[in-house]
């Protein structure tokens, strides 16, 4: 039953984050090659990927730099190196099990989560949300993250996925605000019918916590509750813009807009929101209404790996 659920998780339209917890290994490369594209198509087996992301902490640049080895035709690899400052902080090394269609694939770290990604064969690169979080003061780093073949990533490696906001606000990603509706949060829910083949259609409950933080950064944790039992919740991150004064903002997903507006006399926020149920092809979502969310039974812990910087 358990696996069922989590199979539900795997179709989002919007990328899920992932965490990584583990050890330091070294840069072995032996084993893996190059990917060649043939005819727009790719075998990802035997290949290796860099993706490297620009960051800020504290004022000080933090690099985040990910290596991803497909091992075999569905196990793989994953380092994450942070330096922060110039200085080398702690490696950590995860293993997961991945699918791919040529064009769209998934990461799976088990209990950790899964992340989606897509192929660019037009520029032989990979793109994936990749998220860490520091652990003791909660500050987020990452986003979409550009993996090229090991060897060929630009030098120094620039972000080319960071959104383009409106002309209105001039919103940059990570500028700080304390101007509505940053650091808060919101929850939604919908009771909708899993069909579950010869089970019939089974209950289910998704439950949407939508969280603004004050860097127009945030995410939407997706849970899902079929039968009384819950699968591990999904993450689809994305950067924010408001206009104050018209109460409409954006959801900057993979560099595509998602309108929302904010209702100040019922202190609610709409938006529309679709993706398929894996396996079955259902719709779910559509307009979701959020209400606010006491901050006793606030999203405080969503991100599976906590780094310790020296």
């Amino acid at each position: 039953m358990k696996k069922m659920f989590k199979t539900l998780m795997m179709a989002f339209v919007a990328i899920a984050a992932i965490g990584v917890t583990g050890c330091s290994k070294d840069d072995d490369t032996s084993s893996t090659s190059n990917p060649t594209p043939t005819n727009n198509t790719i075998d990802l087996k035997g290949t290796s990927w860099v993706g490297v992301y620009n960051d800020t902490y504290q004022n000080y640049p933090a690099v985040l730099t990910w290596s991803l080895d497909f091992t075999s035709d569905t196990e793989g690899e994953l380092l994450f190196e942070l330096t922060v400052a110039g200085q080398q902080q702690g490696n950590y090394d995860v293993p997961f099990t991945w699918t791919f269609d040529g064009t769209n694939g998934t990461m799976n770290a088990g209990q950790m989560g899964a992340s989606q990604f897509t192929y660019d064969a037009a520029t032989n690169t990979i793109k994936m949300m990749m998220m860490v979080e520091v652990e003791g003061d909660g500050a987020q780093l990452g986003g979409m993250t550009t993996f090229y073949p090991r060897g060929s990533q630009p030098t120094p490696p620039d972000n080319p996925d960071q959104p383009t906001y409106s002309d209105s606000t001039s919103v940059q990603p990570g500028e700080v605000t304390d101007l509505f509706p940053a650091n808060t949060q919101w929850v939604a829910t919908e009771e909708t019918v899993y069909p579950a083949g010869e089970m019939g259609d089974l209950p289910m409950t998704l439950t949407y916590n939508l969280v603004f933080r004050n860097n127009h950064t945030g995410f939407i944790q997706i849970g899902v509750t079929v039968l009384g039992q819950s699968s591990d919740p999904q993450y689809v991150w994305y950067n924010w813009e408001f206009d104050n004064a018209a109460n409409t903002g954006n959801f900057i997903v993979q560099n595509a807009p998602l309108p929302f507006t904010y209702d100040p006399s019922a202190n609610t926020i709409t938006t529309e929101f679709n993706f398929n149920v894996s396996g079955s092809g259902q719709g779910v979502g559509g307009t979701l209404t959020f209400t606010p969310v006491e901050a006793d039974n606030a999203v405080l812990s969503h991100m599976p790996l906590k780094v310790k910087l020296k």
